[in-house]
């Protein structure tokens, strides 16, 4: 069973993250290392923070349930 939920990735901005398919680029690879996947994760949105100064960028992460019992190839 998986479920869909939302993450968060912050992105402080440098000289070399100056256009805005830079910023995605750097959401997609980061999104997609956490989330320990071979394809990028969905990007929502990506906003700019004033007051702190960074980029915020929220993708779709799939949360995926394990039942707890026996394991596979156990026998009870």
């Amino acid at each position: 069973m998986n479920f869909e939920v939302l993450k968060a990735l912050v992105i402080v901005p440098n000289s070399r993250t100056s256009e805005l398919g830079d910023l995605m680029a750097i959401a997609r690879a980061e999104a997609r290392k956490r989330e320990h996947v071979d394809k990028n994760p969905p990007i929502r949105a990506l906003v700019f923070v004033p007051e702190l100064q960074v980029y915020c960028a929220i993708y779709d992460a799939h949360v995926r349930v394990v039942q707890v019992g026996v394991a596979k190839g156990m026998k009870r």
